[in-house]
């Protein structure tokens, strides 16, 4: 069924305040988040099957190099993405002129960090895996970044239809290739240049997608690299101390513990990092809106992103922590049950993400990235310093302790900048009962945990849910919100 969204625009409707013209930005946010949960499916099957077929201690030399790689994730793009979804937002008629300088520029830094990681890696001090997984980790990650831009376009017409067919095509050609490499080579050498090709793809997916959006670059105003990295530096600079500051433990940890602490820590992170983007989904949607002109009721998307987070997240850790020990199990085998105790603590640092990744979009859309950056800088810091401190003693559970509390740091710095920007903190009331209802649910979960996981599980969750409703935190109207985006999106609903 074709899309309705053509423009960018801003109308009002049942689902709240459009980001385009035609279709709520409730709708294009459910349709975003469904698409991710194909993708985030099909990430999960390759953990799986990477799990199985390297073992522990080639997962964890693969793990190292992709990580090392993670370091430099979002430096190839600099913030240009956002550039160029912000311009497609605001003022359509001159993003060709900047898409062809940002494609330029895109091709420019990916080659420049491609060379960069593996002289970076070969610097370090120690040299736990060959420096040829690094540079194939480099040439993906070089390769994967050259489909920003026109995923960028995409974004500031809020076309999240095409975003979603391009992220599923790119998952299920991934997949493909990396299921052939475990099959027929089983070694991370197979498996790195399965991403290579994957990654390469996934670009002509992308600007095969993009093509109709991207309008006609002569007649539009030229714009130099120069003046384009300097409008996108402070972007660029967010987007390296978040890359740096999610892929440190990581580091860390390969350099002050062994492989098979790194393989632990890998199959525990991979699933909850996936979380972690589910979140990032929800604020990020919300972006090409909060960078146009306030207009009434540009905010009310924003507190609706800001409640269902708050109460979706604590939800999802309670339920991944009484299931983690048999999730574990059922999809990585009896050798990663051990992972069990970072796995929790990195579920709930992934719903302390959830909080907070909308103050974060906010900030930037509003041009308050500066502040935004700060933070991340202090919360980069304390992850550093923690790890510093907790790996020598603790491991790889002292690794995901650190990423907690840095994140918690993150939470209370966006709450204080958000209500600089936005004239007032969030309100108190949901803020101490949804607090009272996870802690009343995680003891319940304590108390009950030598039992059956599932039991526990199930009574935590209602205790959780119960208390937000009989606080009227979350209420039915808020269901029949979400329900009614879903039928949006799934033409059977819509139309039978």
């Amino acid at each position: 069924m074709p899309s309705p969204i053509s423009k960018p625009g801003c109308e009002h409707s049942e689902g709240g305040v459009n980001a385009t013209g035609g279709i709520s930005l409730g709708r294009a946010t459910v349709l975003l988040i469904l698409s991710r949960a194909g993708t985030y499916g099909l990430a999960l099957v390759n953990s799986i099957v990477l799990a199985r077929a390297l073992g522990v201690d080639r997962l964890g030399a693969y793990a190292y190099a992709m990580g090392l790689a993670g370091l430099f994730a979002l430096l190839p793009n600099f913030g240009i993405n956002t550039v160029v979804t912000r311009t497609f937002a605001r003022q359509p008629e001159t993003g060709p002129g900047v898409l062809a300088s940002a494609l330029r520029a895109q091709t420019l830094l990916a080659g420049v960090v491609c060379l960069a990681i593996p002289v970076f890696a070969a610097m370090l001090p120690g040299q736990p895996i060959p420096l040829s997984y690094v540079a194939l980790a480099a040439l993906q990650l070089a390769l994967g970044t050259l489909s920003w831009p026109y995923l960028a376009v995409l974004g500031g017409y809020a076309r999240y239809d095409r975003v979603a067919l391009v992220e599923l095509v790119a998952g299920v050609i991934g997949t493909t290739f990396l299921l052939g490499a475990a099959v027929l080579y089983g070694d991370v050498v197979a498996v790195l240049v399965a991403h290579v090709l994957g990654a390469g793809i996934a670009v002509l997916v992308a600007r095969k997608a993009a093509h109709p959006f991207r309008g006609k670059s002569e007649g539009s105003p030229a714009i130099g690299i120069g003046t384009l990295l300097r409008q996108a530096a402070p972007f660029g600079a967010v987007a390296a101390a978040q890359s740096l500051y999610t892929r440190l433990d990581i580091l860390l940890l390969g350099q002050m513990a062994t492989t098979a602490a790194l393989g632990l820590y890998s199959v525990a992170y991979k699933p909850t990092n996936m979380l972690v983007y589910f979140g990032s989904t929800v604020a990020v949607a919300l972006f090409p809106l909060l960078a146009q002109p306030p207009r009434p009721g540009t905010m009310i998307p924003f507190q609706r992103a800001m409640r269902g987070l708050g109460a979706a997240g604590p939800a999802m850790a309670l339920t991944l922590s009484g299931l983690a020990g048999p999730l574990l199990q059922s999809l990585y085998g009896s050798e990663y049950v051990s992972a069990t105790p970072i796995f929790v603590v990195l579920a709930w640092s992934a719903a302390v993400n959830w909080l907070y990744a909308p103050l974060g979009i906010a900030l930037q859309a509003r041009g308050r990235e500066r502040g935004w950056l700060a933070s991340l800088m202090c919360a980069l810091l304390l992850n550093a310093a923690g790890n510093l401190w907790a790996i020598p003693r603790w491991g790889a559970i002292g690794a995901a302790a650190a990423t907690l509390a840095s994140e918690m740091l993150l939470l209370l710095l966006g709450t204080v900048l958000g209500g600089r920007e936005f004239g007032k903190l969030p309100p108190l009331k949901p803020v101490v009962v949804g607090l009272s209802a996870a802690v009343a649910g995680g003891v319940a979960l304590w108390l009950l945990h030598e039992g059956s996981a599932w039991l526990a599980t199930v009574v935590a969750l209602i205790i959780y849910g119960g208390i937000l409703v009989v606080f009227r935190v979350v209420n039915v109207a808020d269901a029949a919100m979400l329900i009614r985006w879903v039928r949006e999106v799934v033409p059977k609903w819509s139309h039978g």
